[in-house]
């Protein structure tokens, strides 16, 4: 709407000032008829000066004094006042009398006047220094001056109306992002402020149905934990076979989602309650790739330099880190290059990449992975594990301490997680 607006703006200048000068252009023919009254007798007056034959030194003083160049062409001589004078072959013409035969040209801001006189043909024309009317030039410059601020006072106008129509974008991209605690200001008084006003209440509603099911899902979770206890007493009781085994990995499976939902939910609202200690990150990858030596196709470090230090709530994130590898091992192919974590300094973060050869994401997929219970898997059978929660949780636990984290995934090539701490 706004470039619309900009467009009628400029089409509409655009016309003013080729209204304007038209508006000058005819004035100024019209200011002109009556001096054409006098050209035949002032221009009678030249000729009968110049003598007979026309002298060319007399001419020459009459084009100094009066500012004029003057043409003559003879039976007997041709000669001009000035080397300079302009192509008068290929100026336009038009007539302006017959008897005796006077015509008026221009070319290139030079204008002329031809008259046939029984000596001869004159062509006198008018010195292009020489300014007719220095008050016209002003007055013009003064016009076009005027518009131009108007002009620019009608564009500075409609950004100022139009600036509620920024803010709802702003307000779209945030909440697009996340942010549903986002405000759009209500400064107006008028139809964008009563828009801005129901984007803010959308968001509000958004918010409060989100923390609604987040929390319905938490109490549900709080309340299953003591059914889950009295089912695993239960089973102590049951005698050893398969039904025993099933339950109790279905049961271990179940306490893994419920663990995890409770944690997320701890890291949404005890940000500040995170255990914080420096620690050197090449001592945490290492313990952690301990872990995975024996699940192909392995874990690898590149490349990361011994001294860089994060200030981070160690078992936090070493949650992050199984999470992520644990992932980068499943989807990938055993016989694949090993996993590769890197490191390097980013001041003033610190960015640790995880990357693997493996199925990667459809890019349909990539937007939602981080929400919860999401899965590639839509069909969310077991042999592809989990719940949907992980990289959710790693998510919370990045922002928690004010870092982030992204994944690029191209399908069938691979997949890389870039972690960010502050340092």
């Amino acid at each position: 709407m706004f470039t619309k607006l900009l467009v009628v703006l400029i089409l509409t200048g655009i016309c003013i000032n080729l209204v304007v000068a038209g508006f000058f252009w005819i004035h100024r023919s019209a200011a002109g008829r009556p001096l054409q009254k006098n050209i035949l007798q002032y221009l009678n007056y030249i000729i009968d000066d110049l003598g007979t034959p026309p002298n060319l030194a007399r001419a020459k003083q009459i084009g100094e004094m009066a500012s004029l160049q003057i043409h003559y062409e003879g039976n007997d001589a041709r000669w001009s006042t000035t080397d300079n004078l302009a192509r008068i072959e290929k100026a336009h013409w038009r007539e302006w009398s017959l008897d005796p035969v006077i015509r008026l040209g221009s070319y290139r801001g030079h204008h002329f006047v031809e008259l046939v006189h029984p000596n001869g043909r004159f062509i006198v024309g008018l010195d292009k220094q020489f300014d007719l009317d220095p008050a016209r030039k002003r007055l013009v410059i003064i016009l076009l001056t005027l518009l131009t601020l108007i002009l620019t006072g009608a564009f500075l106008s409609i950004r100022w109306i139009l600036k509620p129509v920024r803010w709802l974008n702003d307000g779209v991209r945030e909440v697009s992002r996340g942010n549903l605690e986002y405000r759009i200001p209500l400064k107006r008084s008028d139809e964008l402020r009563d828009l801005a006003a129901a984007f803010n209440d959308m968001t509000a509603r958004v918010r409060d149905m989100l923390h609604t099911k987040e929390q319905l899902l938490l109490d549900v979770s709080h309340e299953l934990r003591s059914p889950l206890t009295r089912v695993k007493v239960a089973l102590e009781f049951l005698p050893d076979g398969q039904a025993k085994q099933s339950i109790t990995g279905d049961v271990a499976e179940m306490e893994k989602m419920i663990n995890e939902i409770l944690e997320t939910a701890r890291m949404h609202h005890l940000h500040g309650m995170l255990s914080v200690e420096r620690v050197i990150l090449t001592d945490l990858i290492k313990e952690l790739s301990a872990d995975f030596e024996n699940q192909p196709p392995g874990v690898q470090t590149v490349n990361i330099p011994t001294e860089i230090a994060i200030k981070v709530d160690p078992e936090q994130v070493k949650t992050v880190f199984k999470n992520v590898l644990t992932n980068a091992i499943k989807f990938s192919n055993q016989n694949s290059e090993p996993v590769q974590i890197r490191a390097r300094r980013r001041p003033p973060n610190v960015v640790v990449q995880i990357i693997d050869n493996g199925s990667g994401i459809p890019p349909d997929d990539l937007p939602f992975i981080f929400e919860p219970f999401y899965r590639v898997d839509k069909s969310r059978t077991k042999d592809t594990g989990g719940y949907g929660l992980g990289l959710s949780l790693c998510k919370t636990i990045m922002q928690a301490h004010g870092g982030s984290i992204e994944i690029d995934s191209t399908l069938n090539v691979g997949t890389t997680v870039t972690l960010v701490f502050p340092a």
